[in-house]
């Protein structure tokens, strides 16, 4: 496909070269749901105060007391990195402090998860190393409560709860009570603008919930139903609310919704991508057989799985989840190699530049993705941090996710143009090589048929007279050993390519 039109500026130099499928390329959106999309996190058993805290514990940096040993908040503004090399967040100190690996005796590492826990859930607490973080957690709250005052009165909202726990479920009320019943949002409203921003701007995107953990994937996928179809609580136009345009396939609509037959579950151990809803689903539109539209894929090798998410799941359905293997990644000591599973076509350096897959996760840290596991669907081999950083994960700041609506959108922007630049950058190295080999076949095409004086003079003779001078003028008493240091010393002062 020849190249897109020339910008009047291009966002960066090359941009022009990239084809309208490259600019506009099919986006595969992973959202992890604790830390990422929700502020609790159902399968650790962390409310959602807790979660705050263990996350802001992750985003103020500080330095350790020499005399006391303890640690000392020095940061004003929460972040993902340091603001100087030297200091290091509360949540590392904890780490360090109550270590718990496999290496340790099982009571004692049980003792020291529960206490760097109970620290990391408690920072901002009275007293606490990160108190004076407290006005960090009441913004993010803030961003969390509804402030809107027709649906506060609607829904007869007394407070804001912050522990899951005390207030369940009530199946005596109605699904809009029930997502209210915290007086906040439970998926962050950022999330909710993001696809209303890629369906302004008609972009193909595809989004993939990723869980380790049944219950809190179901609050995510009823919530997202009732926003699809215009009937989310605060999302329906009632109340002085925003009504949103539909995303349930009415009116030539993207359907959004999640379906039970697109939610699967990777079983690591057992090398498995299963989809238990699409058994005994009709073949695909087109599809000869039923085996067309199977329920489930093994590997490795991961083509397999990774073509069966791709071209069978999300050739039908706009959004998918998949369940990951929690007890797999436990058993692996948590290791990012265990984690989360993101396959990614990057054979080559960059392999695909019309797909872009991006994973979203708050757990991921600074130099280890944790608990995703990112790798080459050809290779089967992790792709290094530096590689795939905002290009196929982006570290989510829950602080930021949670105090600007517009966060997700801007991720998204941030990492698609270095993909682009990227995609730039292997052409321009690709033709670089291309044109270098190419030079030097007809440099050896043009001197093949020279006589060896000829040769000799016009290719090696210029490259060693600067040494010849050298041996001349010093007179070593081993000329030999002094031209060949010589040559080695002053190796970029000639060309090692032969020229015609």
């Amino acid at each position: 496909m020849p190249p897109s039109t020339i910008l009047e500026a291009e966002a960066f130099p090359g941009d022009s070269t990239l084809t309208e499928e490259e600019r506009k390329r099919w986006l595969v959106l992973h959202f992890a749901i604790p830390r990422t999309l929700m502020t609790c996190d159902l399968v650790a058993g962390r409310s959602t105060e807790e979660e705050l805290n263990d996350a802001l514990s992750a985003l103020a940096w500080g330095s350790v007391d020499i005399q006391t040993r303890e640690w000392q908040l020095e940061s004003d503004d929460p972040s993902l990195e340091p603001p100087h090399a030297s200091l290091i967040s509360y949540a590392e100190y904890v780490a360090r402090t109550y270590p718990s690996d496999h290496s340790m005796e099982d009571e004692e590492r049980q003792k020291n998860a529960i206490l760097a826990t109970k620290k990391r859930a408690s920072f901002t607490n009275q007293g606490e190393p990160g108190f004076k973080f407290r006005a960090i957690f009441d913004q993010m709250l803030k961003n969390l409560m509804h402030t809107n005052k027709a649906l506060v009165k609607a829904f007869d909202i007394k407070k804001v709860e912050l522990n899951e726990s005390e207030m369940p479920f009530d199946e005596s009320k109605t699904e809009a009570q029930n997502i209210m019943r915290y007086g906040r949002y439970q998926v962050l409203p950022a999330f909710w603008q993001l696809l209303l921003y890629l369906t302004k701007k008609q972009r193909r995107f595809s989004i993939v919930l990723r869980s380790f953990g049944q219950e809190e994937l179901s609050i995510v996928q009823k919530e997202l139903q009732l926003f699809c179809q215009g009937q989310h609580p605060a999302y329906n136009g009632q109340n002085k609310t925003p009504k949103v345009p539909p995303m349930n396939g009415d009116k030539g609509s993207k359907d959004l919704r999640l379906q039970d037959a697109d939610i699967g579950r990777f079983d690591r151990m057992g090398g498995r991508l299963e989809f238990p809803g699409r058994v005994g689903l009709p073949p695909a539109a087109g599809a000869e057989a039923a085996e067309a539209r199977p329920s489930g894929y093994n590997f490795p090798p991961f083509h397999e799985a990774y073509a069966g998410l791709m071209h069978h799941v999300l050739h039908d359905a706009n959004t998918a989840a998949i369940l990951d293997d929690y007890k797999y990644w436990q058993a692996k000591d948590r290791v990012a190699e265990a984690g989360k599973l993101l396959l990614v076509d990057h054979a080559g350096g960059l392999a695909e530049t019309k797909v872009q897959h991006i994973f979203f996760d708050g757990h991921i840290g600074k130099n280890d993705t944790h608990c995703v596991d990112v790798r080459d669907v050809v290779s089967g081999k992790p792709i290094p941090y530096s590689d795939a950083q905002n290009v196929f994960f982006h570290r989510v700041d829950l602080f930021q996710a949670t105090t600007d609506m517009d966060y997700f959108v801007k991720s998204v922007e941030a990492c698609e143009l270095k993909m682009s630049k990227r995609i730039v950058e292997s052409r321009r190295v690709a033709e670089l090589e291309r044109q270098a080999e190419q030079d030097h076949r007809s440099a050896a095409a043009a001197v093949a048929p020279l006589p060896p004086k000829e040769y000799l003079y016009r290719n090696i003779i210029p490259a060693l007279l600067p040494a010849l001078e050298a041996c001349q003028r010093d007179r070593p008493a081993d000329p030999l050993e002094f031209i060949a240091f010589y040559m080695l010393r002053h190796s970029k002062q000639y060309s090692k390519t032969l020229k015609s």
